[in-house]
């Protein structure tokens, strides 16, 4: 017994580091915001540390994680606006593939994806769960709106040489870059999601270390030379780690299903930024941080993979599981629910995703 704890203790502590190493961050106390991959979601590396008060352990896989998430003081995006950024997809060796009739920057398609995903996010009912989240601002509270129009641009880079294994510093110097490339100059409500290429992605994601995608935000102590204050996600090509990322997770079909680890995965991200785009960080004191609980789990995080399990035909059939969203451009989208404080009278649970625990009595 006493071998196996040890063996699963240095188990764990071995992919902390890898993590932890992988992001290039330069504080080893700091960490992104991960979003674990279906099999990692008990992964005691991959959690955040917990804020106050109650012990509480990893969320139970397929299920959501109860208790309500509270302000924390930090700012939130009230009119988000979200930047894609596909670094290097045009650069020689970034796929492995062509598909006929598709073009040879982006043969699988998701690019194209994803970007209308972002551009018909805006308006529904999925994100519009976040709209009962705020910030308080001269004793005032302010909360997020859902515009229909939160894609704020698209920048495919090839102009800036990507490589294989890019740590965390790179993303953030490539989201600093985007910063100029856009003109941006309200980071408080502006988003940057870095999406790699099939062959080039950040080392974390490619160790293995368990996760899909992370976010997270820019200060001198973990991104030395950045800009401060741009909240930021890394994008890996999430079809290398397939059904563990999502793919056909919630359709079936080459293009579909295939992809929908990407509309799932960064959603996820893009949410948990609007409401949270501090990344809990706490400097000299002051909280950066917005919406998560008392386990420092987020709006995406709470409700990550639910009904996404063995034995169980479609997730959709949970609730609050993974489903198809109808975006504002009329088109199917397959998302995770997001944590909602008013679900369920106010007890909370996984909404927006068109599979809502009903509510009874």
């Amino acid at each position: 017994m006493k071998r196996a704890a040890l063996a699963l203790a240095l188990a764990a502590a071995t992919a902390f580091f890898v993590a932890a190493s992988a992001s290039g961050d330069s504080n080893p106390l700091h960490r992104p915001i991960y979003m674990p991959n279906a099999q990692n979601m008990s992964n005691p590396a991959l959690q955040p540390p917990p804020v106050c008060c109650a012990p509480a352990g990893p969320p139970v896989a397929g299920e959501p994680a109860p208790v309500n998430m509270a302000y924390f003081g930090g700012h939130i995006q009230v009119q988000p606006k979200i930047y894609l950024v596909f670094w290097g997809w045009g650069q020689p060796g970034a796929f492995d593939h062509v598909t006929p009739g598709v073009p040879t920057y982006d043969p699988d398609g998701a690019a194209q994806r994803m970007t209308a995903f972002v551009k018909a996010m805006g308006g529904t009912k999925w994100a519009g769960v976040s709209t009962q989240y705020y910030e308080t601002v001269n004793g005032q509270n302010v909360f997020i709106q859902n515009p229909t129009n939160v894609f704020g641009g698209v920048w495919y880079d090839n102009a800036n040489p990507i490589h294989d294994n890019v740590s965390g510093l790179e993303l953030a110097q490539e989201a600093q870059r985007a910063v100029a490339h856009f003109g941006v100059t309200d980071l408080h409500d502006s988003q940057f999601v870095i999406a790699q290429p099939q062959k080039d992605n950040e080392a974390g994601f490619n160790s293995g270390a368990g996760y899909c995608a992370w976010h997270d935000y820019t200060q001198p102590q973990y991104y030395p030379g950045v800009q401060p204050g741009i909240s930021f996600t890394n994008m890996p090509y999430v079809l290398n780690s397939g059904t563990s990322c999502g793919q056909n997770s919630v359709n079936t079909g080459y293009y579909t299903g295939r992809l929908d680890g990407f509309t799932i995965v960064m959603g996820h991200e893009i949410e948990e930024t609007i409401t949270d785009p501090g990344a809990e960080d706490v400097i000299d004191g002051q909280n950066l941080g917005g919406w998560y609980d008392y386990a420092a789990y987020e709006n995406g995080d709470k409700c990550a993979w639910v009904g996404y399990t063995e034995g169980i035909a479609s997730p959709s059939t949970v609730p609050g599981g993974l489903n198809n969203i109808t975006g504002n451009d009329g088109k199917q989208y397959a998302v995770q629910s997001l944590w909602s404080n008013n679900s369920v009278g106010g007890s909370g649970y996984c909404a927006g995703a068109n599979d809502d625990l009903p509510v009874t009595g």
